[in-house]
């Protein structure tokens, strides 16, 4: 069953019954997820935002992000919604393996190599 790609979602205009706009992790967030419930342990609007951030800044693959996220401070991963662990709320961004299997079920076919 071929799925027609978030990309198609996120560049339609919303229906607006007010005129206000819609942040793109407010549209994220409209998306369903395409994971199974079991063994999720990231967001799925953080897993994407991650992605997307050091793919704007120039990132051309899947290392790239991986490198990126994996270096990221607290602070970003805050605004971007990542889990926290232990006592001391640590952010965790997922891993690189993480991101591209999210990405090539959200996306079949549509993302960089």
């Amino acid at each position: 069953m071929c799925r027609p790609s978030p990309t198609i979602c996120l560049v339609k205009l919303p229906v607006r019954q007010h005129s206000t706009v819609i942040g793109l992790a407010e549209r994220l967030r409209s998306l369903a997820d395409p994971r199974r419930r079991r063994g999720r342990r990231h967001p799925f609007v953080s897993v994407v935002l991650i992605a997307a951030s050091p793919v704007l800044a120039g990132a051309r693959s899947y290392a790239a992000i991986g490198q990126w996220a994996a270096s990221a401070p607290q602070h970003t991963l805050a605004r971007l919604g990542t889990r926290t662990v232990g006592a001391l709320g640590v952010r965790v961004a997922p891993s690189k393996a993480t991101i591209r299997r999210v990405l090539t079920l959200a996306c079949p076919g549509g993302w960089p190599s």
